[in-house]
């Protein structure tokens, strides 16, 4: 999802709840499928993708957001500490406009998270 598509349509999705990723080990240890989505976009195991010969190029962070694009029937956004989508999260709280359930504010600076959350089913939203 663009950030600034969500920006100015966040009243159409509910169901939102924002994940914490530790590392790539995790992500993949919460859906076995990942590994088989990984291995579909990139070309190579999961379990290989370190090795010198793999030129693995992507962050940690462009993988989980490559993989969770393949879901079509969520929406996600994924961010980190102090990047721009974090900024946009930052501001939702502010003006608290979303109440995420925790302080936004308080992220760790070397995990990936990300929020989750269905397009809402409730046609008048889409009016506005």
């Amino acid at each position: 999802m663009i950030i600034t598509d969500f920006k100015t349509n966040f009243h159409m999705y509910e169901n939102m709840v924002i994940w914490e990723i530790a590392s790539l080990d995790d992500f993949f240890k919460s859906h076995e499928m990942l590994k088989e989505i990984f291995e579909k976009e990139y070309k190579c195991s999961f379990e290989n993708h370190k090795e010198p010969t793999a030129n693995f190029v992507d962050s940690d962070i462009e993988v989980v957001h490559k993989l969770l694009d393949y879901f079509g029937d969520k929406y996600f956004i994924v961010f980190s500490n102090n990047n721009p989508e974090h900024a946009l999260m930052k501001e939702f709280q502010d003006k608290k406009t979303i109440n995420f359930g925790m302080d936004i504010y308080v992220l760790h600076p070397n995990k990936i998270y990300v929020l989750e959350m269905d397009k809402t089913k409730d046609l008048q939203k889409y009016d506005n």
